[in-house]
């Protein structure tokens, strides 16, 4: 079962609630960064990542009607698959929520570097939105399910290079943000 989404928008945890729910394990991010890689285990709220081998990364990518994988970047390449998509209503928070999340696995990360991972990010999103435009579907949002909205940054408010990343955030108004 495959479930799209973008960084940040709360479909890890989503994911976790429907392993519970229906009983399909719920292997974590089908990234290859996750290859070998645990560091989401380590730094994500929800310390849930599995360590992937070449081997069970290509048996899943290939198959994944055992378990439930969550695809949340570059998810409009498989959105046509998904059983869910997740989003946040208020796309700002998270890419504010992200940013604050790459400071937290990565903190040298110099202002470029952010801004240049948000960016791929909100393509992403703007690719996920031509797909719903044109082919609408239900969509799990992150601010009814989780019955919250805003986002807090502590290491975002603290990094002094927050205002050029925030500039640029705010710069993504008009392009369905």
């Amino acid at each position: 079962m495959i479930v799209c989404s973008l960084p940040r928008c709360g479909a890890t945890k989503f994911c976790l609630d429907l392993q519970e729910k229906i009983g399909m394990p719920f292997v974590g991010e089908l990234h290859p960064i996750h290859i070998g890689n645990t560091r989401k285990a380590d730094a994500h709220e929800t310390h849930h990542q599995e360590n992937f081998t070449p081997e069970r990364f290509a048996d899943l990518l290939s198959y994944n009607k055992d378990n439930i994988i969550l695809i949340n970047q570059h998810s409009y390449l498989k959105i046509n698959q998904a059983s869910f998509v997740v989003l946040r209503k208020n796309m700002r928070d998270a890419y504010l929520s992200f940013a604050n999340f790459l400071l937290k696995m990565y903190p040298e990360l110099k202002p470029n570097a952010i801004k240049h991972q948000v960016d791929l990010m909100h393509n992403d999103y703007l690719a996920i939105r031509a797909y719903l435009d044109k082919y609408p579907r239900e969509i799990v949002w992150y601010e009814e399910y989780f019955e919250v909205s805003g986002t807090r940054t502590p290491l975002l408010d603290a990094y002094p290079g927050k205002e050029a990343i925030i500039k640029q955030i705010d710069g993504y108004h008009g392009t369905h943000i």
